[in-house]
């Protein structure tokens, strides 16, 4: 009987364990520490991964593989391409532009070179670039909103109208500057084309605007809301409150999804009519240092990372389930992903951790957008060449095992470590723990029929 009791305890044991989802932790691929120079503000990368620039008021410029190839002058704000081509950054009043030579292959980094700056009169606030390296949208303290063509450096201004922020298109189509509840939408003269009032707004000025490449979509936050607009007609398409208060927004380029971080936690997925595809539940504990401070998402919307204020990074597939989890033991400032998924990089104050996720995006998203070619100029470069990695800590990079990718999946992480659990129930997870229950249920029985068979010989030698 005690027997039996025993081999029931350990079934139920093995049974619970095994219907707990495993979570992969991984470590960096490489890191690289700053320390000793200036606070890392912002990361630009290319769709593919292949150009890697941060800024920490000097452009460090990276591969891949997490070689420092460059360090430019200068930049608290950079933005990059999908192509990598093109760069554009910010540092006090004046912006830069970086261009890659054309040539036959993909970008080569190290040979991204300044080919213009120009200062304004006051302090540059924020700045966003076209796809194809063609226009930098700048906004300056106050009601300053210039355009730039990059390969002349013609510019265009308007201070008619005040927007807190400005953003542009991927395709230079639509400029959009919103505040509080007006839109204002520009030419590329610069000039206003259209404005409208929204509605219901209670917030005054949104802290994340995004825009759609394929439709004239716009989702920004109001407050603790998620609105989406329609640009053509000025009319809300949907609106959605997460449970909490919202720290962070991403979106995929189409427009098909929506991702929502919340002080408490929470990681939502909305779908481009605002319905809640999936929530996950990331701060179990209610610790008051575990909201989610960063969310980005990759282009096909099928792999999600984010960043918590105490410092975890956490890898979510499109089901909404976690795959990999990383804590780097301090406060992550900033995060960014390529568009196919394939690199994550996050940045604390002055440290830089790089993840290769293993994802491949769908190969219709796969495609990159064609690239215009600004007109040549005068090369003028305050790039210092950089032979060799400095404080930089490296390991294996690509897994030494892989399996076939699949569109859209998740293949391998990088490298597999300790078990994280987690509350979430996935559907292989679950399988596993049925599995499991079936094989002790066949050894249970195996084994009691071979007491009776060992208890009935012991009776009939006993009456012998």
């Amino acid at each position: 009987m005690n027997t039996q009791r025993t081999i029931q305890v350990i079934l139920l044991c093995i049974l619970a364990i095994s219907c707990i989802p495993v979570v992969r932790a991984v470590e960096p691929a490489w890191t690289y520490s700053t320390t000793n120079e200036s606070v890392i503000s912002t990361i630009g990368v290319s769709s593919d991964g292949s150009t890697i620039i941060v800024a920490a008021d000097r452009l460090w410029i990276f591969s891949k593989d997490g070689t420092l190839l460059k360090k430019e002058q200068y930049g608290d704000n950079v933005v990059v391409t999908p192509s990598g081509r093109y760069a554009a950054s910010s540092f006090g009043d004046t912006v830069y532009f970086f261009s890659t030579p054309l040539t036959a292959g993909p970008s080569d980094p190290k040979k991204l070179t300044k080919m213009w700056e120009h200062q304004f009169s006051d302090p540059v606030r924020s700045i966003d670039l076209t796809d194809d390296g063609s226009i930098v949208v700048v906004k300056t303290q106050g009601m300053g909103m210039f355009l730039i063509k990059t390969d002349t450096k013609d510019i265009s201004s308007s201070a008619e109208f005040y927007n807190a922020v400005l953003r542009i298109s991927h395709d230079g189509s639509r400029i959009v500057g919103i505040s509080a509840d007006t839109v204002h939408l520009y030419g590329r003269n610069a000039k206003v084309s259209k404005t409208f009032v929204m509605k219901n707004i209670t917030s005054n000025n949104p802290d994340f605007v995004l825009l759609s490449q394929t439709v004239p979509l716009m989702v920004f936050n109001d407050g603790p809301k998620i609105r989406s607009y329609d640009l053509s007609m000025g009319t809300e398409l949907w609106n959605a409150r997460p449970g909490g208060t919202l720290n962070s927004l991403a979106m995929t380029p189409s427009g098909s999804f929506v991702v929502a971080g919340t002080e408490n936690g929470d990681i939502l997925r909305y779908d481009d009519s605002g319905n809640l595809n999936w929530s996950y539940a990331s701060n179990n504990e209610n610790s008051r240092i575990a909201g989610i401070s960063e969310v980005v998402i990759s282009k096909d919307g099928g792999l999600v990372a984010t960043a918590s204020d105490e410092g975890t990074i956490l890898l979510l597939n499109k089901m909404g389930n976690p795959v990999g989890s990383y804590q780097v033991g301090e406060q992550i400032r900033t995060i960014a992903m390529s568009q196919d998924g394939s690199i994550l990089l996050a940045a604390g104050d002055q440290n830089i951790y790089a993840f290769l996720t293993g994802y491949t995006a769908s190969a219709r998203s796969a495609s990159p957008s064609a690239v215009k070619t600004p007109a040549s100029g005068s090369l003028n470069t305050s790039g210092n060449n950089i032979t060799s990695p400095q404080n930089l800590t490296r390991r294996p990079v690509l897994p030494t095992w892989t399996k076939p990718a699949t569109s859209g999946t998740i293949t391998e992480l990088p490298t597999e470590y300790s078990i994280i659990r987690t509350p979430t129930k996935s559907p292989l997870e679950l399988g596993t723990g049925i599995l499991a229950l079936i094989v002790c249920i066949i050894v249970y029985g195996v084994r009691r029929r071979w007491t009776r068979v060992s208890h009935s010989g012991s009776k009939k030698t006993a009456a012998k």
